[in-house]
């Protein structure tokens, strides 16, 4: 480390004395010549500094990359550069999970700030099928062990029906194969291209207030009182907007919704059928299910397929991440 600090200063050391003449000089010979060197110094200055910026993005390690450096436009188009470069080549994505929306992301032009905005939000999203699964399988094994408090566990988590009125102690074989019946149609996976097409819906590509100030990347309610965001143009609503440590938690919040809510049942149904038959669970269809998610109904099915199809988000529901070590 000391070494390569004594060659970057001995490489730009001749750049800054160059620099430290120029300005004496031009003080010493008045104005005159201050005018006539101001441009090519200013050039020069520009130069110099835009190439050690450039030099240091190179060196940068993307697994080194904070949230907080992604108000940096230059990291920030770095990383999407990265992302998508891998994703052009069909390498795995890095295991690198930011926790929030850059809040500077309206800055950019529509198609950079879309690029960003999947950059940011692919890796995370493939994390939380992931979580899914091994959610998936640890109820298996639950219902192998006949644990029954692990089974109680999921069974409140996903909301199997009539969960209150179980006594899970004292619970009948064919009771437990109903509520195993139930969770392996509730625990799995959710097409990449629909989050991101309801993420770019709901959050205005990353541009909404409920982004900026919550993490809530799809606008869920809360009835909670003294919780949430209030919608600043209905402040005397009852509801708020669900707020989130970072963008990992609200996609989870969201999955969860997904795969619990009984306005969702068909859209599991017809998940576990089209796996089952060993096809592909396309984002696409998979989204004529969401009729209930919105009080527009099937308008915002049309919103979600029709985000689908003209960004050609369904050739990302194929991504996976980098294998663990």
């Amino acid at each position: 480390m000391i070494k390569s600090v004594e060659n970057y200063i001995a490489r730009n050391l001749k750049n800054k004395y160059y620099i430290c003449i120029i300005i004496c000089f031009c003080i010493v010979f008045g104005l005159g010549i201050w005018k006539v060197l101001l441009p090519k110094t200013l050039s020069f200055l520009s130069d110099f500094f835009n190439t050690q910026t450039s030099k240091n993005l190179e060196q940068l390690d993307i697994y080194s990359i904070t949230s907080d450096q992604m108000s940096d436009k230059n990291i920030a188009l770095l990383w999407s550069k990265t992302i998508y470069t891998n994703i052009d080549k069909s390498v795995a994505l890095p295991r690198v999970f930011l926790d929030y929306i850059p809040k500077n992301i309206d800055e950019y032009n529509t198609s950079t700030k879309k690029k960003l905005f999947i950059s940011i939000l692919l890796p995370v999203i493939i994390l939380g099928n992931e979580l899914i699964l091994i959610d998936r399988e640890l109820m298996k094994i639950a219902f192998l062990d006949k644990n029954v408090k692990k089974i109680q566990y999921y069974s409140k988590k996903y909301r199997i029906k009539n969960f209150k009125t179980i006594n899970f102690f004292e619970i009948s074989l064919s009771q437990m194969n109903e509520i195993n019946e139930e969770l392996l149609q509730k625990i799995n996976i959710i097409p990449i291209s629909m989050i991101l097409a309801q993420a770019a819906i709901e959050s205005g590509w990353g541009s909404s207030r409920f982004v900026k100030e919550g993490n809530a990347l799809f606008g869920e309610w809360t009835w909670k009182k003294n919780s949430g965001l209030k919608p600043k143009d209905n402040k005397d609503a009852k509801f708020s907007v669900k707020v989130f440590d970072n963008i990992l938690d609200s996609v989870n919040s969201y999955m969860l919704n997904l795969n619990s809510h009984p306005a969702y049942k068909k859209m599991r149904h017809y998940r576990m059928i089209t796996l089952k038959e060993g096809n592909v669970l396309s984002g696409y269809d998979t989204s004529n299910y969401l009729d209930q998610y919105a009080e527009i109904g099937y308008e915002y099915v049309l919103k979600v397929t029709s985000l689908i199809k003209n960004n050609k988000f369904d050739s990302f529901d194929n991504i996976k991440l980098e294998k663990l070590n």
